[in-house]
């Protein structure tokens, strides 16, 4: 009898690590989801006190060269660069790892997540996307790298094969939101850090293991920034 018990629990227990794996391949670790979705609670939280304590960043220039004795409005657009700039770099400076830094709006992936500062793998990526601390904050005219994973902790990045030429991208942080729009990706190996090389105008870097389930390699995704609506300014186009 006690034989017959063991052999049925064995079973059973087969059954269900067969069903368990079957869901990690076919949706995602439902266990690490949940403790991702308690995480990204909390840091959303975060972030919302953050921006509602964030001021305008954006001054009127003092200078004078419109009709009416205002700024002039390749003055004013030169105010905010400036401003948007400034903010990045001094956001940049204060950093500390693990903690809420923006929002990663992706229509096509269905994804809208806070990311956090770091890319280590379990204080940082269990949390959300992480922002490689190497690269800079959008507004600076370089390169933002976000890695993510796609199997576990809520595998946000688990569809980044979708995304195709021209698709938007929306990274909104305390300072202003940035709207980029994809133009490229490739599959590198996992120790290519040519990735995240600035190319000479503010771009958008998201990165992923590829395959599924290896990190062998990784799927990488490009973007340009388009449009910046900094806090407290006008809208601009880049």
């Amino acid at each position: 009898m006690n034989r017959r018990r063991l052999g049925v629990v064995l079973a059973g227990i087969g059954v269900l690590v067969v069903a368990y794996a079957a869901i990690v391949v076919l949706w995602r670790d439902p266990a690490t989801d949940l403790y991702a979705r308690w995480k990204q609670h909390t840091l959303s939280e975060a972030l919302d006190e953050a921006f509602a304590e964030q001021q305008p960043i954006v001054a009127s220039p003092a200078s004078s060269g419109s009709a009416d004795g205002g700024p002039s409005e390749e003055e004013r657009l030169a105010a905010e660069k400036l401003a948007v700039a400034r903010a990045a770099n001094q956001l940049h400076a204060k950093l500390k790892l693990g903690t809420a830094l923006g929002r990663l709006t992706v229509p096509r992936m269905g994804l809208k997540t806070v990311f956090v500062q770091g890319t280590r793998w379990g204080p940082d990526l269990s949390k959300g996307p992480g922002h490689f601390p190497q690269t800079s904050l959008p507004g600076v005219g370089r390169t933002m790298a976000i890695a993510g994973h796609r199997t576990t902790f809520g595998a946000p990045f688990r569809h980044i094969d979708s995304l195709r030429r021209g698709d938007a991208i929306t990274v909104a942080l305390r300072y202003a939101t940035f709207h980029y729009r994809v133009f490229e990706h490739e599959i590198v190996d996992n120790e290519d850090w040519s990735i995240i090389r600035d190319r000479g105008f503010d771009t958008l870097v998201l990165s992923a293991c590829h395959p599924l389930y290896s990190a062998k390699q990784r799927w990488i995704v490009y973007a340009r920034l388009v449009q910046v609506d900094p806090a407290g300014g006008t809208p601009y186009a880049v």
